[in-house]
């Protein structure tokens, strides 16, 4: 992908770290040069725009959490309320991970050097306050730290078996959309004993 160089900017230096993070996995692989050569720009060129590769990581997890929130909430319709709502969500970010690994990796298992922006950090936070909020519309009854509970215990379950399945330590042999029913069975059974 050999781009003009008048057409380099922020948002094509982040399209492109963030396509090879989820080809090569991860972040291990990924260098200032790696990302120059896709765009078809000198590395120093990226300095620029971005003050550093780990400034240039943070601001695609940014974008990154941006792409997986806006994928969970595509084509929600009216008859998608409550817990259901809770399901759809845990089941299309399911479907996002699985088809990019490499983004998973990148967002629960690579460190990132430095600090984050302000923005990054305030974007870091959103999808957690979103589960949270799905917790709390779906019951109205629950106060704000019971949601806060349930969301974290549902997240890090989720997170825990979606973990054992990236990296082939599952104890049950179990395909794409096996291991997907069976996150979300124990999904519903755990909220519906979380909620009592």
């Amino acid at each position: 992908m050999v781009i003009n160089k008048k057409q380099v900017n922020k948002e094509i230096i982040i399209e492109t770290a963030l396509r090879l993070i989820d080809e090569k996995q991860g972040i291990k692989e990924v260098t200032l040069r790696d990302i120059a050569k896709e765009i078809g720009c000198a590395h120093t060129n990226l300095y620029n725009y971005f003050g550093s590769l780990d400034e240039i990581f943070w601001e695609s997890l940014s974008k990154l959490l941006s792409l997986m929130m806006d994928y969970s909430n595509s084509g929600d319709s009216e008859q998608q309320q409550g817990e259901n709502k809770i399901y759809l969500t845990i089941s299309k970010v399911i479907d996002f991970f699985m088809e990019h690994p490499g983004w998973y990796r990148f967002m629960w298992f690579d460190s990132l050097g430095g600090r984050p922006s302000p923005e990054v950090a305030i974007s870091i936070h959103r999808p957690g306050e979103g589960f949270v909020t799905l917790v709390k519309i779906a019951n109205s009854e629950i106060d704000d730290d019971k949601a806060k509970q349930v969301a974290n215990i549902l997240h890090s379950y989720f997170h825990g078996e979606f973990c054992k399945w990236i990296n082939n330590r599952g104890l049950v042999d179990s395909d794409r959309e096996g291991t997907k029913a069976m996150i979300l069975t124990n999904v519903k059974t755990l909220y519906k004993l979380l909620i009592q």
